[in-house]
């Protein structure tokens, strides 16, 4: 399943916003099949949030966004890369 970033600038938000994002953010993604939000990063400092999410294309990524009313100013599609690999033990 392809990974997406998705970044959203926020400016300043309370932790009660953020909480109600999140949750609109859960149930609007039971009305897509094959999307799964999997983390995300909230830097308070730039007032922005960077959410990885598994979906089928970028598009599906946009409407789940519309749908649960959270900013999505860029979406792209990503790879991820651990340091598992790279690891010789």
């Amino acid at each position: 399943m392809p990974l997406f970033e998705i970044r959203r600038k926020l400016g300043y938000v309370s932790q009660e916003e953020l909480d109600a994002s999140a949750y609109r953010a859960i149930v609007c993604s039971y009305q897509f099949e094959e999307l799964k939000w999997l983390h995300s990063y909230w830097c308070q400092e730039l007032g922005e949030i960077t959410c990885i999410y598994e979906a089928r294309d970028a598009d599906q990524v946009r409407e789940h966004s519309l749908q649960s009313r959270i900013p999505c100013d860029e979406v792209r599609e990503v790879i991820e890369v651990t340091p598992e690999p790279y690891i010789h033990g």
